[in-house]
């Protein structure tokens, strides 16, 4: 659809990847939830190690994104799937692409 640098402030609908230089996040603003697939999408250098983290692959509940742009890590305000009274950040490498897609 449509690629952008940077999930505007505000934004509450739509579906989105944000590709980093480890992983591919799908952001579901109509559902709330941030699934990471890692090492989908990354880059080829070798510098960016791509680590695991708990429910990867799997929809965890999103409270907020502070800031997604290219070029810049994204941060995504998270609740832990297993515990609500848990909340986090996920903090990524630097994002290389950001496009809308549904």
């Amino acid at each position: 659809m449509a690629r952008v640098e940077e999930i505007p402030d505000g934004t509450s609908d739509g579906v989105w990847t944000v590709v980093t230089r480890t992983s591919t996040y799908v952001i579901d603003f109509g559902e709330m939830t941030l699934l990471r697939a890692p090492g989908v999408g990354r880059s080829d250098d070798v510098r960016w190690e791509v680590s695991e983290l708990r429910r990867d692959s799997q929809d965890i509940p999103l409270l907020g994104v502070k800031s997604c742009r290219v070029g810049d890590p994204a941060q995504f305000w998270v609740r832990a799937a297993d515990d609500p009274d848990v909340r986090t950040w996920r903090v990524t490498t630097p994002v290389v692409d950001i496009e809308r897609i549904g």
